[in-house]
């Protein structure tokens, strides 16, 4: 995201108008889309005014301002953000609380409608022509209040994005979802849930979940507690729950930290990318440890405990969390690979392309299922145990600043280049001497780093000293006309080119959990299917080929 303050134009990326026009599709509790960093809305209709103009500043004092300014990504092209056109998106209580969520043919219509008027931003017009504030009018459209809306065409895997929007709420009254008064328009009680159903949650959640976790839902035989709170663990068909009926996800994860109905701090772990609100962790949230084990104080009743078989004994609760044996695998087609460094353009690649179903051999040609990779994490009795993640490789360039300290990279920073800027370096395409969709050997690393010495549409440099992130290393000129590389782990750098995104959900039963089969799952010697399944840290090394490492040499541990 770009800064509040930018000394150039060349430093500002994504700006805060952007986010709310793609991100906020999935952060739709207001706030950042409402108020700027001043704590100003970004534009008070009632005034006519600017959040910046309620403090005395003008538009020429915000041209490269993140707030009120937004960058074309594709060219870098510069405008003020219409604020003014759009309006602000305020809380919308219910994308979470409908009651009755609508699907067209089990599509969650209420994301589709939010998403495609959100993305409209100030194209977005009713069908006589005139323009409709995209921002303003999301939350209505996402409730299907409206007599016609046309979506706009966009490229095959891209969100919706609405051409034309008509208001209208006759329809929601003659339904009974509104109640027209004397004073105004109200909202029928019927329609409100305080609990949210799945879908609601999986409206937001089920792209960024497979695409960082491999996480699925909505199938009983992928997870145990989508089952169990569901009724699908027994033989009794009467007592299933539709999926746009259930509401398993607040089982874990319920709201009210402090006990009042209205506080929305949902309840969470201890995620192992990003630090938001480390003082919450664990607050609230049901583990497996609260809910299964029989000396739990806050036991349910429903839960199974766990049998007294070696599996579950002291020594290995002390290590290992209950998801690293429940969770063996995944299903899910997962994002692998990020790789930014082409063109500008990002390449993914899925874990189908590096890994297989077997554990050892990713070049197996079953690719039914993948492995996570494991890490310490702490758990909520603050003992770090091993815990399944997801490595998400990037493949990224930045701008070394050595800060003045050749020899010493404890106070070095690399700035990751913004997209735009590298299209404009590389023009869009591949460089020579690249000729298989990858920058890796030391000659292509160094043609880009020429490039990257360049100047953009503004006439700045792109990169005084470049840097090619990828496969935890930081390749950069050795100062003779060729490259060299070190590891940033253990240099002082703060920066990363592997992305462990935590995974804890498709909990499997213990007939398909590690150690059903007995202990050689772990301590068989030196292939076994945890500790020494194999997980990629590099996409591409000098030669093309991917590396891998062992969970074994990755974790430090020697199972005996």
């Amino acid at each position: 995201m770009a800064g509040k303050t930018n000394p150039n134009e060349s430093a500002i990326d994504k700006t805060s108008f952007w986010w709310v026009g793609l991100c906020s599709i999935c952060h739709p509790g207001g706030g950042p889309s409402e108020f700027d960093r001043d704590g100003q809305l970004y534009y008070d209709p009632a005034t006519a005014q600017f959040g910046y103009e309620k403090l005395g500043r003008t538009a020429g004092d915000v041209t490269l301002d993140g707030d009120y300014a937004e960058i074309n990504t594709s060219t870098g092209a510069l405008r003020s953000a219409p604020w003014n056109v759009t309006g602000v998106a305020e809380a919308d209580c219910m994308f979470c609380h409908r009651a009755t969520p609508s699907f067209v043919d089990g599509k969650n219509m209420n994301w589709i409608w939010r998403t495609a008027s959100l993305r409209a931003k100030d194209k977005l017009t009713n069908s006589g022509g005139d323009s409709v504030p995209a921002y303003a009018s999301a939350a209505t459209a996402a409730q299907g209040w409206f007599s016609g809306l046309t979506l706009a065409d966009t490229p095959a895997g891209k969100p919706p994005m609405a051409a034309t929007l008509d208001i209208d709420y006759g329809g929601a009254v003659a339904a009974g979802e509104i109640t027209a008064g004397t004073d105004g328009l109200y909202l029928s009680p019927d329609m409100i849930t305080g609990q949210p159903n799945d879908m609601a949650c999986w409206g937001c959640h089920f792209t960024p979940d497979l695409k960082k976790r491999g996480r699925t839902w909505f199938d009983p035989s992928a997870d145990v507690h989508y089952a169990g709170f569901n009724g699908y663990s027994d033989t009794d068909p009467a007592n299933d729950v539709a999926p746009t009926a259930s509401k398993a996800c607040t089982q874990c994860h319920p709201a009210g930290m402090d006990g009042t109905a209205l506080n929305h701090n949902i309840g969470k772990g201890n995620a192992t990318l990003g630090s938001v609100r480390n003082d919450t962790d664990y607050v609230a949230f049901r583990t497996c440890a609260e809910c299964h084990l029989a000396d739990s104080p806050n036991r349910d009743p429903n839960a199974p405990v766990p049998p007294a078989v070696e599996t579950h004994n002291a020594t290995h609760r002390g290590v290992l969390s209950c998801e690293a044996c429940h969770v063996p695998y995944k299903t899910g087609e997962a994002d692998l690979v990020v790789d930014n460094a082409v063109t500008g353009v990002t390449v993914g690649y899925k874990v189908t392309s590096f890994l297989s179903a077997d554990p050892l051999d990713p070049t197996n040609p079953d690719k039914s299922r993948w492995y996570p990779s494991f890490v310490w994490k702490g758990d909520v009795d603050g003992v770090q145990r091993i815990f399944p993640v997801k490595l998400l490789l990037s493949v990224w360039w930045g701008d070394w600043d050595e800060n003045g300290t050749p020899g010493d990279t404890t106070d070095d920073v690399i700035a990751p280049l913004a997209l735009w800027r590298v299209r404009q370096a590389t023009g869009g395409a591949a460089l020579p001497p690249v000729t298989d969709n990858t920058v890796n050997t030391p000659e292509e690393i160094a043609a880009y780093m020429v490039a990257m010495r360049g100047n953009d549409s503004y006439g700045r440099q792109f990169a005084a000293n470049p840097v090619l992130l990828k496969g935890g290393l930081v390749w950069h000129d050795d100062g003779m006309g060729g490259v060299a590389s070190f590891p940033y782990e253990g240099s002082g750098i703060h920066t990363e080119s592997s992305h462990p995104f935590s995974i804890n959900h498709n909990v499997l039963p213990s007939s398909e959990a590690w150690g059903v089969s007995g202990c050689t799952d772990c301590h068989g010697g030196a292939d076994t299917p945890v500790f020494d399944r194999l997980v990629l840290i590099d996409p591409f090394d000098e030669t093309g080929a991917p590396v891998y490492e062992t969970v074994r040499d990755m974790l430090g541990i020697d199972p005996w």
